[in-house]
């Protein structure tokens, strides 16, 4: 009797510990799928399979702020077929018109009428347009549709926004991919999650740590042109956490005229192409939306002006690969970004 007390003694502890054991053992998942006209890549560490509620979230984001659904608040908005915002697109305007006035309009959601023109948009409804891809819009024309573009001749009231023109539109790609990856990080959030990686786009938000219990890699592309997802490769690789993380560059998007190349980093005060020795610029911030606002803002004002936005502000960082005037390819970081490359 007290070497089978002591056999059943042995079984149980055993028991306690394998279960110990399997509580403790971290699965991480894998998902992925096509998204806003690109891809998005998900990893996170859970118990269940979270794919049917990842997909459930991704398409009612999209019906708030996709440009290219026709029956989308936003495009209900830019048609006038509707005054009434919800509240994602309330977030996305708030922090649009803070970085609009931040930079002194060179990020602006209201540039759509001159992307849409240049063909960098969601439309392209010109004659001339469909006779050549990499042709010009003329200059009368661009100032005529300059009139429309500006985030003070929009505001929003009690849920209902109003325009100076009727002509005013919004375009969402600018910032739309970073606060969908800080909306699944949300609702990540409110499960608890503490281990994720959301990849929409290129836009990123990280937290917790990888499945080898480190800070998330993430690697930064070189600006060559002609990749994609298929052929791309590392310029650096970062090691970061708790953070949101959006490249923006002119290298794969851009139209050719003659010798010229005009790049699809729009000047909404311009209504020209921002002409600069940026090539990419990658942007951290506490959150995805601020990133991804700040790296297409950035590449319209220039390596030295944004140098100084930065210093103005907080937990905001950047790494520059830029031209200089050797035609050399350089790079230049802010101090705080130093961290992530250690």
């Amino acid at each position: 009797m007290k070497n089978l007390y002591f056999l059943l003694l042995s079984l149980i502890v055993f028991v306690i510990i394998v279960s110990c054991d399997n509580s403790t053992k971290k699965v991480y998942r894998y998902y992925e799928g096509p998204i806003q006209g690109t891809y998005f890549h998900i990893t996170y560490e859970w118990d269940i399979d979270l794919s049917r509620e990842i997909d459930s979230l991704l398409q009612n984001f999209n019906k708030s702020l996709s440009n290219y659904d026709s029956l989308s608040v936003i495009s209900k908005l830019n048609y006038n077929l509707s005054d009434e915002v919800d509240s994602l697109f309330k977030k996305m305007f708030k922090k649009s018109y803070e970085v609009y006035k931040i930079t002194d309009g060179a990020f602006d959601i209201t540039v759509a009428p001159i992307a849409n023109l240049w063909g960098f948009g969601w439309k392209r409804s010109f004659d001339w347009m469909k006779k050549d891809d990499n042709e010009i819009p003329d200059s009368a024309l661009i100032a005529e549709t300059l009139v429309y573009v500006g985030m003070d001749k929009v505001k929003i009231k009690n849920n209902k926004l109003t325009k100076a023109y009727p002509e005013t539109m919004f375009i969402s790609n600018a910032i739309a991919q970073g606060l969908s990856a800080d909306y699944l990080a949300d609702y990540f959030f409110k499960l608890g999650l503490k281990n994720f990686l959301i990849e929409i786009g290129g836009e990123i938000y990280s937290y917790g740590l990888n499945s080898k219990g480190e800070k998330w890699k993430i690697g930064i592309d070189k600006p060559i042109e002609g990749t994609d997802y298929s052929n791309r490769e590392n310029q650096i690789v970062i090691s970061i956490s708790s953070k949101g993380i959006a490249t923006s560059g002119n290298y794969r998007k851009y139209k050719q005229n003659g010798n010229k190349k005009y790049g699809h980093s729009l000047d909404p005060r311009t209504g020209y192409p921002a002409e600069n020795s940026l090539l990419s610029v990658t942007v951290v911030a506490d959150d995805c939306m601020t990133a991804d606002a700040f790296a297409t803002a950035f590449m319209v004002m220039g390596l030295e002006k944004s140098l100084k936005i930065i210093d103005s502000l907080k937990n905001i960082d950047a790494y520059f690969i830029f031209l200089d005037q050797q035609g050399k390819e350089r790079v230049v970081y802010s101090d705080g970004f130093g961290d992530y490359l250690k």
